[in-house]
């Protein structure tokens, strides 16, 4: 099984008041380095500061590889370092720690390996370029400069790699024919799509699968607001500088909302992208959630906090009031029916008066179908030719110089001369049958 190993790119100071480093590429290394950079904490105190390793490039390992076993290792050095194991190095997300073990670091040059890690390889994946090292740089006293010295660091990476299969596709009708996918990993699944079945066979490695074939596709797909105007706002910067939730059950907060009020009635309109769903497609069901609340219980018509549904500037469904100053979930009754060309021009107007009200979340369901047909390669285990032909019901045989072989033509006598016939009669049982 092929390894591979992941270095450090970047750091992180927890002060870069007091701790300074140089040579700094010598970190950015795996620990076979002989080079070193250097941390120097001058401060005049006992503080405790780190720097943190960070910038482990996961996107190295070939993607659908399956990992099997990972190892995370430093090489460093200190003098003037405060030894504790309570500051030994320690795998952090962010500025968080990670469950891990690893020895203090010592005046003599040693590769320190982490053991009894707390997570997963797909959580330390996950973090992302927030994953690192802690190291400590705690003076051991305040009359003496510490330094640091780090030769680098890895994770060693053991995995197996994926197996991929080709799907060749020939087509000599007009149908319209379309593979998900004609690379496919081992053991995934492939789909494929064709417009019209009619007159026509298609074969898999030779095996017919006409028969296998579903009509139809249908997904059902969520969507959160991807922008939003504003008319007649008059509270500031407020309703400009916070986006809604990406469920329309999110909590209340100061970072996961929209404000809007006004003296007067405005409006802030929330637009979203439906662009992936295909033109012409039917659309079975549309719901709409709004999460949010007025923010005066008085309802009348200068204290408004309405919700409209519209295709542009085309209503949709009924129109529905935040009734209460506590958050309230409202699914919009009656969406009415929708082509996808409207729903490509969506918009969640909110409109507000005086006092005015809060949107903390807004979630669209929208199940829709595609005509056409689907056949699904389930568990790829191998290359696979796929043939689209036209389908013929009925041959007949001819026999020449003793051997029985296909007629492509068939002629008949009409008023005493030969003419290509396109039907061809003949006696069965008795009957004429064509």
């Amino acid at each position: 099984m092929p390894t591979i190993k992941l270095i450090p790119s970047t750091y992180y100071l927890s002060s870069s008041s007091y701790l300074r480093v140089t040579n700094e590429d010598n970190m950015y290394d795996d620990t076979d380095s002989t080079d070193y950079a250097t941390v120097t904490n001058s401060q005049t105190g006992t503080t405790t500061y780190y720097i943190y390793l960070r910038g482990f490039n996961f996107d190295d390992i070939p993607a659908g590889a399956v990992v099997t076993a990972f190892e995370i290792k430093l090489k460093a050095r200190e003098s003037g370092i405060n030894t504790s194991s309570s500051y030994s190095p320690k795998l952090c997300h962010g500025t968080s720690q990670i469950t891990s073990t690893c020895s203090a670091i010592t005046t003599t040059t040693t590769t320190h390996t982490f053991t009894d890690i707390g997570e997963d390889w797909a959580d330390i994946v996950g973090y992302g370029s927030n994953f690192g090292i802690r190291i400590n740089c705690r003076r051991s006293n305040r009359n003496t400069t510490g330094y640091m010295y780090i030769y680098g660091a890895e994770i060693e990476v053991t995995y197996t790699l994926p197996i991929y299969h080709n799907v060749t596709l020939t087509n000599s009708t007009s149908a319209i024919v379309e593979v998900s996918d004609t690379t496919p990993m081992e053991g995934s699944e492939v789909n494929m799509s064709i417009d019209t079945l009619d007159g026509i066979i298609v074969t898999d490695n030779g095996t017919d699968v006409t028969s296998q074939f579903v009509q139809g596709s249908s997904d059902t797909i969520s969507k959160a607001a991807e922008s939003q105007t504003h008319s007649g706002i008059q509270s500031g910067s407020s309703y400009a500088e916070y986006a809604v939730g990406n469920t329309a059950e999110d909590p209340y907060s100061s970072t996961n909302n929209m404000y809007a009020s006004s003296s007067s009635t405005g409006h802030v309109d929330y637009a979203f992208d439906f662009s992936d769903i295909p033109s012409g497609a039917t659309i079975q069901s549309v719901e709409v959630r709004v999460y949010g609340h007025r923010e005066n219980s008085t309802i009348d018509s200068t204290h408004v906090a309405n919700i409209q549904l519209m295709s542009g500037s085309t209503n949709k469904g009924d129109d529905q009031n935040f009734t209460s100053t506590s958050n309230q979930l409202i699914t919009i009754s009656n969406p009415g029916t929708w082509t996808a060309e409207e729903l490509y021009d969506a918009v969640l107007r909110f409109t507000v008066g005086y006092y005015g009200g809060l949107v903390c979340g807004i979630t669209w369901e929208v199940t829709y179908e595609m005509d056409g047909y689907v056949y699904t390669i389930s568990n790829i285990t191998t290359d696979h030719v796929l043939v689209v032909s036209y389908a013929q019901t009925q041959k007949v045989f001819i026999k020449v110089n003793g051997a029985w072989e296909e007629a492509t033509k068939v002629y008949i006598k009409i008023s005493g001369s030969w003419v290509q016939s396109d039907t061809l009669h003949v006696k069965d049982n008795g009957i004429w049958k064509s």
